[in-house]
């Protein structure tokens, strides 16, 4: 049995280390510029996705995403568009974001599969 843990809990723990990591990445600013820009938001969307699943796991990416592009990225003129480099920033971390989070959906759904089922062996017997 794993333990239970209330919605709340678990999107209070996505915000927590989306803030932790954009305090860790903005803390190097000066050393990175713009490059790297979600580097340290993507451990936040594994953290986010392991301990409360797709909901929260989505929170934690979209909100990297956002932090990510607003603050670390180049400042854009309106209609300009984006360089080679930051789309294929954003594409990759997109893409790993969504990779993580559905993986980690998955096992959250079989683990309670799997809970049920031995909840139910339990009352059986």
């Amino acid at each position: 049995m794993y333990l239970r843990t209330t919605p709340l809990q678990k999107y209070a723990v996505a915000a927590g280390v989306v803030l932790i990591a954009f305090l860790l990445r903005y803390s190097l600013y000066g050393t990175l510029d713009h490059r790297l820009p979600f580097a340290f938001f993507l451990p936040a969307t594994i953290i986010a996705a392991w301990f409360g699943g797709l909901g929260p796991g989505l929170l934690a990416a979209v909100a990297g995403l956002l932090l990510g592009d607003y603050f670390f990225l180049p400042k854009h003129v309106s209609g300009d568009a984006m360089t080679e480099p930051e789309r294929t920033a954003i594409g990759l971390y997109a893409m790993n974001c969504v990779l993580i989070v559905i993986l980690f959906w998955r096992l959250h759904m079989r683990l309670n599969d799997l809970n049920d089922q031995l909840r139910r062996a339990k009352g059986s017997s």
